[in-house]
Protein backbone atom coordinates (compact mmCIF):
# COMPACT_ATOMS: atom_id res chain seq x y z
CA UNK A 1 0.00 0.00 0.00
CA UNK A 2 1.35 3.40 -1.00
CA UNK A 3 0.55 5.63 1.99
CA UNK A 4 1.03 9.20 3.11
CA UNK A 5 0.01 11.39 6.06
CA UNK A 6 -1.54 14.74 5.22
CA UNK A 7 -3.47 17.79 6.31
CA UNK A 8 -6.81 17.84 4.48
CA UNK A 9 -8.54 21.23 4.18
CA UNK A 10 -12.20 21.90 4.88
CA UNK A 11 -14.60 23.14 2.18
CA UNK A 12 -13.82 26.86 2.51
CA UNK A 13 -10.04 26.57 2.31
CA UNK A 14 -10.34 23.91 -0.38
CA UNK A 15 -12.53 26.17 -2.54
CA UNK A 16 -10.12 29.10 -2.22
CA UNK A 17 -7.09 26.99 -3.09
CA UNK A 18 -8.93 25.64 -6.10
CA UNK A 19 -9.72 29.19 -7.22
CA UNK A 20 -6.01 29.93 -7.09
CA UNK A 21 -5.33 26.81 -9.17
CA UNK A 22 -7.91 27.73 -11.82
CA UNK A 23 -6.61 31.30 -12.00
CA UNK A 24 -3.00 30.14 -12.37
CA UNK A 25 -3.99 27.58 -14.99
CA UNK A 26 -5.26 30.27 -17.37
CA UNK A 27 -1.74 31.68 -17.47
CA UNK A 28 0.51 28.70 -16.77
CA UNK A 29 -1.30 25.84 -18.49
CA UNK A 30 -0.80 22.35 -17.15
CA UNK A 31 -3.33 20.25 -15.27
CA UNK A 32 -5.47 21.48 -12.39
CA UNK A 33 -5.62 19.28 -9.32
CA UNK A 34 -9.18 18.48 -8.28
CA UNK A 35 -10.51 20.53 -5.37
CA UNK A 36 -11.47 17.37 -3.45
CA UNK A 37 -7.90 16.08 -3.48
CA UNK A 38 -6.00 19.24 -2.51
CA UNK A 39 -3.88 18.55 0.55
CA UNK A 40 -0.64 19.32 2.37
CA UNK A 41 1.59 16.24 2.62
CA UNK A 42 2.83 15.76 6.18
CA UNK A 43 4.96 12.69 5.43
CA UNK A 44 5.21 10.25 2.55
CA UNK A 45 5.47 6.69 3.89
CA UNK A 46 5.97 4.98 0.52
CA UNK A 47 4.99 1.31 0.23
CA UNK A 48 3.66 -0.20 3.46
CA UNK A 49 2.81 -3.87 3.97
CA UNK A 50 -0.97 -4.05 4.63
CA UNK A 51 -0.22 -6.36 7.55
CA UNK A 52 1.52 -3.43 9.28
CA UNK A 53 -1.41 -1.06 8.90
CA UNK A 54 -2.72 -1.76 12.47
CA UNK A 55 0.67 -0.69 13.83
CA UNK A 56 0.48 2.58 11.94
CA UNK A 57 -3.11 3.22 13.02
CA UNK A 58 -2.18 2.63 16.67
CA UNK A 59 0.71 5.07 16.31
CA UNK A 60 -1.64 7.70 14.88
CA UNK A 61 -4.15 7.16 17.67
CA UNK A 62 -1.61 8.10 20.32
CA UNK A 63 -0.15 11.05 18.37
CA UNK A 64 -2.44 14.09 18.32
CA UNK A 65 -1.78 17.31 16.45
CA UNK A 66 -2.13 20.44 18.56
CA UNK A 67 -4.33 22.92 16.67
CA UNK A 68 -2.56 25.71 14.80
CA UNK A 69 -3.07 28.17 11.96
CA UNK A 70 -1.37 28.26 8.58
CA UNK A 71 -1.41 31.40 6.45
CA UNK A 72 -0.90 30.79 2.74
CA UNK A 73 0.33 33.99 1.16
CA UNK A 74 2.41 33.09 -1.89
CA UNK A 75 2.62 30.85 -4.94
CA UNK A 76 5.71 29.13 -6.22
CA UNK A 77 6.90 27.10 -9.19
CA UNK A 78 9.25 24.15 -9.36
CA UNK A 79 10.56 24.22 -12.90
CA UNK A 80 12.13 20.77 -12.70
CA UNK A 81 8.82 19.18 -11.66
CA UNK A 82 6.61 21.73 -13.44
CA UNK A 83 4.42 22.18 -10.36
CA UNK A 84 2.70 25.38 -9.25
CA UNK A 85 2.10 25.36 -5.51
CA UNK A 86 0.77 27.47 -2.63
CA UNK A 87 3.00 28.05 0.37
CA UNK A 88 3.10 29.53 3.87
CA UNK A 89 5.90 31.76 5.18
CA UNK A 90 6.55 29.68 8.28
CA UNK A 91 6.10 26.20 9.74
CA UNK A 92 4.26 26.03 13.09
CA UNK A 93 6.14 24.23 15.86
CA UNK A 94 3.12 22.01 16.50
CA UNK A 95 3.23 20.70 12.95
CA UNK A 96 6.96 19.97 13.03
CA UNK A 97 6.69 18.27 16.43
CA UNK A 98 3.85 15.98 15.36
CA UNK A 99 5.58 15.10 12.10
CA UNK A 100 8.84 14.29 13.87
CA UNK A 101 7.04 12.17 16.47
CA UNK A 102 5.13 10.20 13.85
CA UNK A 103 8.23 9.48 11.77
CA UNK A 104 10.47 8.59 14.72
CA UNK A 105 7.86 6.24 16.20
CA UNK A 106 7.20 4.66 12.81
CA UNK A 107 10.95 4.12 12.37
CA UNK A 108 11.12 2.58 15.85
CA UNK A 109 8.68 -0.13 14.74
CA UNK A 110 11.22 -1.25 12.14
CA UNK A 111 9.71 0.61 9.23
CA UNK A 112 11.95 2.15 6.59
CA UNK A 113 11.70 5.93 6.75
CA UNK A 114 13.28 7.88 3.93
CA UNK A 115 14.86 11.16 5.03
CA UNK A 116 12.61 13.91 3.69
CA UNK A 117 12.95 17.66 3.67
CA UNK A 118 9.77 19.29 4.88
CA UNK A 119 8.53 22.21 2.81
CA UNK A 120 4.82 22.58 3.61
CA UNK A 121 2.90 23.38 0.44
CA UNK A 122 -0.25 22.50 -1.49
CA UNK A 123 0.28 21.52 -5.13
CA UNK A 124 -2.17 23.31 -7.43
CA UNK A 125 -1.02 22.54 -10.99
CA UNK A 126 1.03 19.78 -12.58
CA UNK A 127 2.81 19.99 -15.96
CA UNK A 128 2.68 23.79 -15.79
CA UNK A 129 4.66 25.68 -18.45
CA UNK A 130 5.74 28.58 -16.26
CA UNK A 131 5.35 30.36 -12.94
CA UNK A 132 2.35 32.64 -12.35
CA UNK A 133 3.08 36.34 -12.79
CA UNK A 134 1.20 37.15 -9.57
CA UNK A 135 2.96 35.22 -6.80
CA UNK A 136 1.23 36.97 -3.90
CA UNK A 137 -2.54 36.41 -3.75
CA UNK A 138 -4.52 37.70 -0.74
CA UNK A 139 -3.62 35.68 2.39
CA UNK A 140 -5.60 32.52 3.03
CA UNK A 141 -6.06 31.34 6.62
CA UNK A 142 -6.26 27.61 7.33
CA UNK A 143 -7.13 26.51 10.87
CA UNK A 144 -5.80 22.96 11.31
CA UNK A 145 -6.72 20.57 14.11
CA UNK A 146 -5.89 17.16 12.71
CA UNK A 147 -4.39 14.99 10.02
CA UNK A 148 -5.31 11.97 7.92
CA UNK A 149 -3.81 8.76 6.56
CA UNK A 150 -4.32 8.30 2.83
CA UNK A 151 -3.87 5.34 0.49
CA UNK A 152 -2.67 6.44 -2.95
CA UNK A 153 -3.21 4.08 -5.87
CA UNK A 154 -1.53 4.81 -9.19
CA UNK A 155 -3.84 4.60 -12.19
CA UNK A 156 -3.59 5.72 -15.84
CA UNK A 157 -5.86 8.66 -14.95
CA UNK A 158 -3.74 9.81 -12.04
CA UNK A 159 -3.58 8.97 -8.33
CA UNK A 160 -6.67 7.50 -6.70
CA UNK A 161 -6.93 8.56 -3.04
CA UNK A 162 -8.68 6.68 -0.25
CA UNK A 163 -8.95 8.09 3.26
CA UNK A 164 -8.05 5.38 5.80
CA UNK A 165 -8.02 7.21 9.14
CA UNK A 166 -8.36 10.64 10.75
CA UNK A 167 -7.14 12.14 14.01
CA UNK A 168 -8.69 15.43 15.11
CA UNK A 169 -7.50 17.19 18.25
CA UNK A 170 -9.30 19.47 20.66
CA UNK A 171 -8.60 23.19 20.80
CA UNK A 172 -7.46 23.11 24.42
CA UNK A 173 -6.20 20.32 26.57
CA UNK A 174 -7.40 17.65 24.21
CA UNK A 175 -10.93 19.03 24.14
CA UNK A 176 -12.96 20.46 21.27
CA UNK A 177 -16.36 21.85 22.10
CA UNK A 178 -16.41 19.74 25.26
CA UNK A 179 -15.59 16.58 23.31
CA UNK A 180 -12.34 14.57 23.57
CA UNK A 181 -9.85 14.16 20.75
CA UNK A 182 -11.28 12.07 17.94
CA UNK A 183 -9.55 9.25 16.08
CA UNK A 184 -11.33 6.94 13.72
CA UNK A 185 -10.65 4.57 10.88
CA UNK A 186 -12.65 5.21 7.73
CA UNK A 187 -14.29 2.37 5.85
CA UNK A 188 -14.87 2.56 2.12
CA UNK A 189 -18.55 3.19 2.81
CA UNK A 190 -17.86 6.10 5.19
CA UNK A 191 -14.89 7.69 3.47
CA UNK A 192 -15.09 11.46 3.05
CA UNK A 193 -13.71 10.93 -0.46
CA UNK A 194 -15.73 9.39 -3.28
CA UNK A 195 -14.90 5.78 -4.16
CA UNK A 196 -13.23 7.10 -7.31
CA UNK A 197 -11.29 10.28 -6.60
CA UNK A 198 -8.49 11.23 -8.93
CA UNK A 199 -5.97 13.94 -8.24
CA UNK A 200 -6.07 15.73 -11.57
CA UNK A 201 -8.57 17.03 -14.05
CA UNK A 202 -8.45 14.66 -17.01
Amino acid sequence: MRLFLALWPGPGVRAQLHEWAVSAHSECGGRVLRAQTLHLTLAFLDEVDPARLPVLLALMQRTPLEPFTLTFDHLGYWSDRKIVWAGAPGVPDQLVATRNTLLSQWRATGARVVTQSFRPHVSLLRHARRAPSDLHPPPLIWHCDGYVLVHSVRTPRGPHYRLLAEHHSGESGGQRGGQPDVFFETSAEKSAMPATQYGIVG
